[in-house]
């Protein structure tokens, strides 16, 4: 860069037509049950796909495969992972619903365990309680 030249801000840059989205909201939609039968998978991508549309603005999935250990043994598994970038007061907005979609989804397709990724972090569900929790308020 020349001296005098101020650097140019990236956005600007590309030509973005909005703010930059930070977050990142990832959930993965399992393929079999904790004992390794496979599930009906679609109707989840399907409900998650648009609750993270509504959160977001759009949503993308991607195919994965995936290995879990189960006591000795390790499971394999094609995981179906939506994503989107967060609109804060969407994400407030949703929550509930959020909350809802992954418990039901633990529960209806008996699984040991559901994910959320957030923030870098990645949040574990173990007991399912699709119901019964009071509304919470953002920050």
């Amino acid at each position: 860069m020349a001296e005098g030249d101020e650097p140019l801000e990236f956005a600007t840059f590309i030509g973005a037509a909005e703010d930059v989205s930070i977050e990142r909201l990832a959930l993965y939609i399992p393929s079999k049950d904790r004992s390794g039968n496979l599930i009906v998978q679609e109707q989840w991508i399907e409900r998650g796909m648009r609750l993270l549309a509504e959160i977001g603005g759009g949503a993308t999935r991607l195919p994965v495969e995936g290995i879990w250990k189960d006591g000795e043994k390790y499971l394999e598994e094609s995981v179906m992972q939506i994503y989107t970038f967060l609109d804060p007061d969407k994400f407030y907005e949703h929550l509930n619903e959020l909350r809802e979609f992954l418990h039901s989804m633990g529960e209806e397709t008996k699984q040991g365990e559901v994910v959320i990724e957030l923030r870098n972090r990645l949040y574990k569900i173990r007991e399912f309680a699709p119901t019964g929790i009071t509304k919470i308020d953002p920050p």
